[in-house]
């Protein structure tokens, strides 16, 4: 276990962070992936409290021990390697639903480095019936988008985090996108309809919410839901060189 030093003060050896880095330090690509998967909501939001409560001095003790540069915050910098998250919502679900009956989710292009891989799509359901088709797609050019995964789920749950371990998609450069296929067109949240979570509140890095008009008008950077305010999806990308959670805590 690593021991951490704040201010000339050991941290008690029982620290859950203190634990948490030992676990990280020195592991692999693969074994920090599992790791940073392996985190209940309850333990992600204890390991947040921690390092927030650490001085200046607590932080950068942390951030030189897994090897990360200069990070603490929004504008924190990945470095190549790092297995991590990318996350724009700040978990507050809106009352209402985007009422495209298109694909909705996020435009993911800030808050990480080139190359990436995107190994993991983590989403969040209002409504859910039948089949949802879950896309990544590459960055769009003028109304079309390269499909770069997809998947199809059913019998979701509402209101919990859904994960998708999709093949890697490696050697990414630049904006990518995460979608769903909803059903319906209402502003109304129904289980007979299938929508994502949306979160009206900026969470510090702006909004990133869009849709994707597959017959014809195709990619809309700039959605909104009801009434009429933009929003970011409860869509998070997981991968290679995607900002490691811990060097974000800010944004949840």
């Amino acid at each position: 276990m690593l021991s951490l030093l704040v201010a000339g003060v050991a941290l008690a050896a029982e620290s859950r962070l203190d634990a948490f880095i030992g676990r990280l330090k020195g592991a692999d690509v693969a074994t920090r992936r599992q790791v940073m998967k392996a985190l209940t909501a309850a333990e992600r939001k204890a390991l947040h409290a921690e390092y927030k409560a650490l001085p200046a001095e607590g932080k950068k003790v942390v951030n030189d021990a897994l090897g990360r540069g200069k990070a603490g915050g929004r504008g924190g910098k990945a470095t190549k390697g790092g297995i991590g998250t990318v996350q724009y919502d700040g978990g507050i679900v809106h009352n209402f639903r985007d009422n495209t009956n298109d694909v909705a989710g996020n435009r993911f292009n800030t808050g990480f480095g080139n190359p990436h891989t995107i190994s993991v799509v983590t989403f969040q359901q209002v409504g859910t019936f039948g089949f949802t088709p879950i896309r990544v797609y590459g960055a769009p050019a003028g109304t079309v988008a390269p499909v770069l995964a997809g998947t199809t789920f059913s019998g979701l749950p509402i209101g919990v985090p859904v994960t998708w371990n999709l093949p890697d998609i490696t050697g990414h450069n630049g904006t990518f996108l995460a979608g769903e296929s909803q059903s319906g067109s209402s502003d109304t949240i129904s289980t007979t309809f299938v929508a994502i979570a949306v979160d009206v509140v900026d969470a510090g890095q702006g909004f990133h919410g869009m849709t994707i008009n597959i017959g014809g008008s195709g990619f809309n950077p700039n959605a909104t839901v009801f009434p009429g305010v933009p929003y970011n999806a409860f869509m998070r990308a997981t991968g290679n060189n995607l900002p490691v959670e811990l060097m974000n805590f800010d944004v949840q």
